[in-house]
């Protein structure tokens, strides 16, 4: 193998290994990304468990002024 084959292969060696690098960047914010998704559908999960409570609470109230009102005849 000749000098010129020898360095050939070595810029095509630096060549893939930036891409390399460059790919690994893009899988690293891609891993970020995915961990604030994550992140934002715990959040969601938990905001609809609240918003269930409240919706369960307002029943009550509404069932409580329902009784109520059937007490006074009105």
């Amino acid at each position: 193998m000749s000098t010129d084959e020898i360095l050939a292969n070595q810029r095509t060696i630096i060549a893939n290994q930036q891409r390399i690098e460059a790919n690994q960047a893009k899988l690293d914010e891609a891993l970020k990304n995915q961990a604030a998704i994550i992140s934002n559908q715990q959040a969601i999960l938990s905001n609809q468990d609240k918003l269930d409570t409240v919706i369960a609470n307002q029943e009550r109230i509404l069932a409580n002024q329902d009784q109520i009102l059937a007490r006074t005849g009105k």
